[in-house]
Parts: C-alpha cells; structure tokens; sequence
C-alpha cells in the first residue's frame, strides 16, 4: 500500500474517532486508571511476600547454624571442667608452690600487752622488746569505731586514767596510766576495714 492509500483510510477512520461520546473517553481514562492502581498494588504485595519469604529462609539459616553452634557450647562444657581438673592436677604435681593455698592468718611470736584483751578478730603482726619499751601490733578487718571504743573503755573500766595524744581522722592515739603502769594504745585504720591497733608498754 501506497502513501495515497494509507492517507485515505485514515481520513475515512478519523472522522469515526472523533464520533466517541465523551463518556467513552471518560471511561477508557477511568479504566486504564484503575489498571495501573492495581498494577501498584500487586508489585507492592509481590515486593511484600517476597520480604516475608526472605524472612523465613534467615530465620530458617539461623536456626540450622544454631543447632551446631549450642552443641558445641555444650561439648566445651563439658570438657572444661575436665580439662582444668588435669591441669590443676599438673600444676599440684610440678609446681606445688603455684597450686598451694594462702596461708590462714596467724599471730606472730610474742605476747598480748596490756589488761584489756585484744578486739576480737585482730591477729598480733609485729612484736618488739627494745629497752624499756616493748610493743604489739594487731591488723584485720574491723570497724574502727567501734576499735576504738573496745580500748577507751576497756581500760578506764579497770581504773586507769585515759588522755588523748593526737587524733586525726583515720588515727588516735590514747595513753592510759595507772600507778607506774603505762600503755600507749594507737588505732590507725588505712582504706576499707583494715584497722592496725599498736600498744606499747613502757617499764619505770
């Protein structure tokens, strides 16, 4: 078919489109609207699924990688103990010094000083004998407090004469006299609840 040709059969069928009612146009608009509408709403629904089934598979991943991970939790659980049983078992067989238990507390060598018995819970960690002058050291846990009220009482109970020689914060030191007798008593606590009480004794 000739250009002469097409360009009669389209001026035969123009006339005929521009016949269309206007509601016709109208409706074809609406219709191809309501086209693509629900083209959106099924690519948004097919996108929607898909997120869901990636979902699922992840979920399914992890599970499947959880399974081995927990029962190799469980194996080194198991082993552990038994392993550090064998190496404490070592450690006690060539290197004693390592495996071997802190030593309790103990007091030292010498003796209480003084009428009023220690605080209880102190263990003595120094003595001394020098001349006229002989002095005991206890240190442990305790509350200072109540440290020093132990000897402020104790000793003006049994008739001695108490006066204060310096006191700070965390020191006091009180010398008690009665007669020719004379102890000078020195609570000093450092950080916590260690308290160090120190008593010495001098002879006329």
């Amino acid at each position: 078919m000739n250009k002469l040709g097409l360009l009669a059969l389209a001026t035969q069928f123009a006339p005929r489109l521009f016949q269309i009612r206007r509601g016709t146009w109208i409706g074809l608009g609406m219709g191809l609207v309501v086209l693509f509408g629900l083209f959106v709403w099924a690519a948004v629904a097919l996108a929607g699924w898909l997120f869901g089934q990636a979902q699922g598979w992840l979920g399914a991943a992890q599970d499947t990688a959880a399974g081995p991970a927990q029962s190799v939790l469980e194996q080194v659980e198991r082993v552990a103990p038994a392993a550090r049983e064998k190496l404490d078992a070592h450690l006690g067989e060539y290197l004693p010094v390592l495996k071997a238990e802190p030593e309790p507390a103990r007091d030292v060598s010498g003796e209480d000083l003084g009428p009023v018995p220690r605080y209880a819970g102190l263990v003595r960690s120094a003595w001394l004998r020098d001349g006229s002058t002989t002095a005991a050291e206890f240190t442990g846990q305790a509350s200072y407090t109540a440290v020093l009220d132990h000897y402020a009482r104790g000793f003006p109970a049994l008739g001695y004469a108490q006066s204060v020689l310096s006191a700070t914060r965390d020191a006091e030191t009180h010398a008690y006299t009665k007669g020719a007798e004379r102890y000078n008593v020195t609570v000093t606590r450092s950080g916590g609840q260690q308290v160090s009480v120190r008593i010495e004794a001098k002879r006329p």
